[in-house]
């Protein structure tokens, strides 16, 4: 009963209850709307942090009906007895390898408990910025200090104030997608690229393809072409990819965010929390997935910073500070948000 989901929110510390359900520990007696909730806590948390905030689209139907348990109650209402956040966020989301220390994504993404809306702004990894008083790429302050420069760097570009970041190593999305069976998409054009440096190989035909973990991966990081060639889908530049990995995940949502992959959370959970670094506690994240179930898909803004690359010794991302600064004032900065 609701009222059971009530009693046990309130009594039980936030942190001991996502850890124990976490590591599988599930009551046998357990009835079906405490389990769903529990599900849908670990798909809100796993979702935001591979940062796509993908769990957003679970209220997104087709037609105007809202999605339900066995019992009949909507998820909404399931659950409305978590803890919400209460004031704007922003979280600096990254993606990178972990081996090699590099950061090849990076989002930031503001939540509006008020009007429960999320922006997400891809911020290309050459984009021009001072780490410790030296011109850099902003993708070199993770692998300089950590989550906490990464933040500061973004806090002090865009003048706003960041608090939480979570980086995501990509072998957590390459695991992710095997467990639900890869993804079916298709590709617009030829992806030909090696970089033996890096030991990457990237040859892709035009087509219909069904993607495991590993191609998913290649698929994300295509940005350029052997020999300089470029096409409408592909220049060299890191908005065009990002293009292309908004449009991805797009397409993993609908295909993957059904009542069929919730016998994948376990896995889904335990490969996240055992690949991501995050300045977030349990109870933070707990009452972030109280808030963003309440999200619909059309509230969410797909933004990228305006900018253009220019040679400088190296190639930058200088973004146009006139049209950034439109956007964060719009999305990003709110009164609890300045700096």
């Amino acid at each position: 009963m609701l009222s059971d989901i009530i009693e046990i929110s309130e009594k039980i510390d936030y942190t001991l209850f996502l850890v124990l359900n976490l590591l599988g520990r599930w009551s046998c007696d357990m009835n079906f709307r405490k389990f769903y909730l529990i599900v849908c806590s670990i798909l809100s948390v796993f979702m935001f942090f591979i940062g796509t905030l993908t769990l957003l689209y679970i209220n997104f139907n087709t037609d105007t009906e809202k999605p339900v348990d066995n019992s009949g109650a909507l998820i909404h209402d399931i659950l409305n007895p978590l803890k919400v956040v209460n004031e704007d966020l922003n979280v600096l989301v990254l993606g990178g390898d972990k081996v090699n220390n590099n950061t090849d994504t990076m989002m930031l993404v503001n939540f509006k408990p008020s009007t429960s809306k999320v922006s997400i702004l891809s911020i290309p990894r050459d984009t021009k910025v001072t780490i410790n008083g030296r011109k850099a790429k902003i993708n070199a302050a993770y692998p300089t200090g950590g989550g906490e420069l990464a933040v500061q760097t973004v806090s002090e570009l865009f003048g706003i104030d960041v608090k939480y970041y979570v980086f995501v190593d990509t072998s957590a999305f390459r695991k992710i997608i095997d467990i639900l069976g890869g993804v079916d998409y298709y590709v617009p054009v030829d992806m030909d690229y090696d970089d033996p440096l890096q030991g990457l190989s990237i040859h892709i035909k035009k087509g219909q393809h069904h993607f495991d973990g590993a191609m998913a991966e290649k698929f994300m990081r295509f940005r350029q072409y052997n020999y300089g060639r470029i096409n409408e889908y592909y220049d060299g530049s890191d908005l065009k990819r990002i293009d292309a990995q908004q449009n991805f995940v797009r397409e993993l949502v609908r295909q993957k965010l059904n009542i069929f992959y919730l016998t994948k959370v376990n896995d889904i959970a335990n490969t996240i929390f055992s690949n991501i670094e995050t300045n977030l506690n349990m109870s933070e994240v707990l009452k972030l997935t109280g808030s963003v179930s309440k999200v619909q898909a059309d509230s969410i803004n797909m933004l990228k910073v305006p900018g253009k690359s220019v040679l400088d010794g190296v190639w930058y991302y200088i973004m146009d500070s006139q049209e950034t600064d439109q956007i964060i004032n719009e999305h990003f900065r709110t009164r609890n948000l300045a700096k």
